[in-house]
């Protein structure tokens, strides 16, 4: 598998019709906040702090042999400014990502394109599980096991109080986000919209 494969699909995963026929709720995304204890957060890191957090993460991806190796690796500086808008614009990475190509950002993406874990975008990792329709019991599970793969192995960032750090305030806590896409014209149709 390569993130070549992702890069020249026509899709991804969440964009697969749902088996129910469901049109209102396109996807659901879970995605998950983490930081690395006693490392700066992405937006003060230097090029050392930057590569050390790469590279703890990388050595993890490398040496776990379950959840982790269903996803290849890309640092962004390897990829071109065509593929990171095309991961963009599948929703896959975020578009201030998109905009760097700095030595100490990467991706790890699953062949299918509804698992990426960016690293080193707003906080050291970002783990997120996109699936179509109403899915996010099954997001949640998928990105769950990912991050107890990595929380395994590194030491996050994490308050007894507070829950786990976070670069954004909002994000403290469990760090987990939870989300679906929505057809607004199919809510209007079916009379669901008040």
């Amino acid at each position: 598998m390569s993130v070549d494969s992702i890069l020249n699909q026509n899709y991804v995963k969440w964009m697969d019709q749902t088996e129910n026929g469901e049109d209102i709720v396109i996807s659901s995304r879970i995605r998950l906040a983490r930081n690395l204890h006693e490392l700066p957060f992405p937006h003060l890191l230097d090029e050392e702090k930057g590569a050390e957090v790469l590279q703890l993460i990388q050595q993890v991806w490398e040496k776990d042999a379950d959840h982790l190796k269903q996803v290849d690796f890309a640092s962004l500086q390897g990829l071109s400014i065509m593929d990171r808008q095309i991961l963009m614009e599948k929703h896959l990475i975020s578009p201030e990502f998109s905009h760097s190509n700095s030595a100490y950002r990467g991706v790890l993406l699953n062949e299918e394109g509804s698992t990426c874990i960016m690293i080193n975008e707003e906080d050291h990792i970002r783990i997120q599980c996109v699936l179509p329709g109403l899915s996010l019991d099954q997001c949640c599970q998928q990105a769950m096991a990912l991050d107890d793969a990595f929380e395994a192995e590194l030491d996050y960032a994490f308050d007894e109080k507070r829950g786990y750090l976070t670069a954004c305030p909002t994000n403290v806590g469990t760090g987990l986000r939870a989300s679906v896409m929505l057809h607004l014209p199919a809510i209007q149709f079916t009379g669901q919209a008040r």
